[in-house]
């Protein structure tokens, strides 16, 4: 019987966190589903499986990260692999990427693995494997093959074969150097019925590690267990910067109401789950199936969101209504811009922003928190349409905005036209982050980009918060709470945390944060120019607070266009 170890290598820049000086806060990671999903499949249907581990580095980057020892990072994962190589002697070890960030991780981990024992099968898969084969293959000598796509199928295959190199040679989703030099092109091998995978075995990861995705900020610190599930797999549409069709296909395939039904309550009732995290790519792709499922979830008694971006196009007022009865608290929109012609010339995506708007209100009519997922920075995007996202975040009133910075993911379209047009202007992989701009091209600065996206959030998060301006410090000071918690030196956030507070009759804590805000005004001159930048003038807000005026302090100045020229 073989065992197979599975490794999954963080998906940050370690070196990001070397800065003790900064907030030591690592980006939430989802629970591993994958690997979850691929366990309960092969447990159950695999003849030549003994017993299976998990280890993912992200946790332990998170405990380095906490504890400001990030310096050793190296040391720490060959030592945590070395322990779990001695402990547990694997027959395959395989190392699951997502993310181009990763990259710089899977040799060191692999060559860990060959030199423990040169005769472990080392292989890999997930999102940038798959895109990047021939680059995964060429820059890390020690791992053997890769598989194409989703994992459950070919790995039974290859487990239950005597002849694991004659599997790799043949199977049409394995590939390793030897086919690289024959012209093979690996090709996916998907399970078509979903449901066909069995209840997943979480008993493989600690839960509590996994605890910290959702967006909705009212329940940050209230006690809770928040669980994935991914009831479709597949995407029918080519957005330039995702890699989507590259792993789970263009055909969307689902899991039954059903069985949906069935896990969730398994989740709520086996390991205590209060939010459903649906983390779909396309979770409305079958409007009339959503509106089965919506309904079923209602009678569940739990609470869900939508973390990873839902189609404004499927959201009316029906489906609001459905989502509120459901509990789902917050929803991401994937609205990536408010320029109809970045979003459809250069994005693809199908998407008319005049139907943004309608969504948003039907959100908020139902009780439901609407967030937006902004994407800038590709090729073709010009300041015009930069000024014209602006003004449709401030016209919507989101409850919260993400501005991410464009990423040429391996398997995007975005990554060809990049790589055709030479727009890449910082090659090295562990800084394809969506805080960083890579990309330099007509009418992109990657220096003067990240600084819009940046000073954009805190313009209308902050300065004109859409909350705020209707007299709705409750829901403003939820979100604002949560960043300068997060970031204590936030001179923003401690100034309209500050102001939320005295608007809700909580002077002690306005003066707290007033205070607070002060101190980072005072010594920090780059905050006091953000503050000049963007009409938010702190020193009357300050006053007004003391004073036990705030509500009378406009945190709006006029309507003016950020900097965009330079950007």
């Amino acid at each position: 019987m073989k065992k197979l170890l599975f490794i999954i290598p963080p998906y940050f820049n370690a070196n990001d966190y070397l800065d003790k000086h900064r907030a030591a806060v690592l980006p939430a990671f989802t629970i591993p589903y994958g690997i979850l999903s691929m366990q309960a499949y092969l447990t159950k249907h695999c003849e030549q499986l003994g017993e299976m581990r998990l280890v993912d580095l992200n946790v332990t980057l998170k405990r380095l990260v906490e504890t400001q020892t990030v310096e050793a990072h190296q040391e720490v994962f060959n030592a945590e692999l070395q322990a779990v190589l001695e402990d547990f002697e694997p027959d395959i070890v395989g190392v699951s990427a997502l993310f181009n960030s990763s990259s710089g991780y899977i040799q060191s981990l692999v060559k860990g693995v060959k030199d423990f024992n040169p005769a472990i099968l080392t292989i890999a898969g997930g999102g940038l494997p798959s895109a990047a084969y021939k680059l995964m293959l060429e820059t890390c000598p020690d791992l053997d093959a890769i598989c194409k796509g989703e994992g459950e199928l070919p790995l039974k295959t290859l487990i239950d074969s005597d002849d694991p190199m004659q599997v790799i040679a043949t199977h049409r989703s394995w590939i390793d150097r030897a086919g690289i030099e024959r012209g093979k092109f690996p090709a996916h091998d998907f399970i078509a019925d979903l449901d066909d995978i069995p209840p997943m075995n979480y008993s493989i990861i600690d839960l509590d590690n996994y605890n910290q995705r959702g967006i909705d900020k009212r329940y940050t610190d209230q006690p809770k267990r928040e669980m994935a599930i991914h009831t479709s797999r597949g995407c029918p549409f080519l957005c330039v910067f995702c890699s989507n069709p590259s792993l789970h296909g263009r055909e969307v395939r689902f899991m039954s109401v059903e069985r949906v039904v069935a896990d969730a309550k398994r989740m709520r009732d086996e390991f205590g789950m209060t939010v459903l995290m649906l983390e779909d790519d396309h979770f409305f792709h079958d409007k009339d199936r959503a509106r089965r499922l919506l309904r079923e979830l209602a009678k569940l008694g739990i609470r869900c969101e939508f973390p990873n971006g839902a189609a404004v196009y499927a959201i009316d007022d029906e489906m609001a209504k459905l989502l509120a009865e459901a509990g789902v608290s917050a929803v991401a929109l994937a609205v990536e811009s408010g320029s109809d012609h970045v979003l459809n010339n250069i994005i693809k995506k199908p998407l008319k922003k005049k139907l943004i708007k309608p969504a948003v209100e039907a959100l908020r009519k139902h009780g439901v928190r609407s967030h937006v997922f902004i994407v800038t920075g590709l090729p073709g995007e010009q300041d015009e349409h930069r000024q014209e996202t602006l003004e449709m975040l401030l016209e919507n009133g989101f409850d919260w905005i993400h501005i991410y910075l464009a990423i040429p993911i391996f398997g995007s379209r975005l990554y060809d036209i990049c790589v055709e047009n030479g727009y890449i202007e910082n090659t090295a992989n562990e800084n394809f982050v969506a805080t960083k701009s890579v990309i330099r091209a007509p009418g992109i600065d990657p220096v003067k980009l990240e600084a819009f996206a940046y000073e954009t959030q805190l313009r209308v998060n902050f300065v004109e918060n859409h909350n705020m301006k209707i007299g709705r410090y409750d829901i403003a000071l939820h979100y604002m709470k949560n960043v300068v918690d997060k970031y204590p030196d936030h001179a923003f956030g401690h100034l309209y945390v500050g102001q939320c507070h005295a608007a809700l009759g909580e002077r002690d804590l306005a003066l707290k944060h007033a205070n607070a805000a002060r101190e980072v005004f005072e010594t920090d001159d780059w905050w006091k120019t953000l503050a000049d930048k963007h009409g938010c003038d702190y020193p009357r807000i300050i006053d007004a607070i003391t004073s036990g005026k705030a509500a009378q302090a406009s945190t709006v100045p006029a309507m003016a266009e950020v900097e965009l020229a330079s950007a």
